[in-house]
């Protein structure tokens, strides 16, 4: 008996090998496909909010009223309102009535920070029948918002300046 000493032809050689990396792309591609067409899944249990920064004060606990300190709308002022119950704004629109000490917080708008953490909000006061805006210049995290319906003690910038 005699062997055949023939070699494997050249398609016989390469048939393995190509039909491996069909299989490897077959596999690749249907779970590329499977993966696209899932849809999302919502969590069974949603992560919890972040606690809430009080954005106004509580108007049904008794104190003493805040004080505003209002400056001109021009003027630098001493520093941002503080926790004790100082609060720094500068008069927008209308004017101070004469020996005005006390006003009721009309309203609270644009209250967004800015690059440095702090809010600039304006408010609009009723003192005494005339309506002035201010703005509240203050780090919300820090001092509340001055609320709607809060009655405030208001004093000018050179007031506050001879009371130091």
């Amino acid at each position: 008996m005699s062997r055949s000493s023939r070699s494997p032809s050249r398609a016989g050689r390469y048939a393995l090998p190509i039909l491996g990396i069909a299989l490897v792309i077959g596999v690749l591609g249907a779970l590329a496909f499977s993966m696209a067409y899932t849809p999302k899944q919502e969590a069974s249990v949603p992560p919890a909010a972040p606690a809430p920064v009080p954005h106004f004060i509580d108007l049904s606990k008794p104190g003493e009223p805040r004080v505003v300190v209002i400056g001109p709308a021009d003027t630098t002022l001493p520093g941002t309102s503080n926790g004790a119950g100082i609060l720094m704004a500068n008069l927008r629109a209308g004017h101070l009535p004469a020996g005005a000490t006390t006003a009721t917080v009309l309203s609270d708008a644009n209250c967004a920070p800015d690059a440095d953490g702090i809010s600039h909000c304006l408010n609009d006061l009723n003192i005494n029948g005339v309506i002035v805006t201010i703005q509240h210049h203050h780090a919300m995290a820090e001092v509340a918002c001055l609320s709607p319906g809060e009655k405030v003690t208001i004093m000018t910038l050179e007031q506050y300046q001879q009371n130091l």
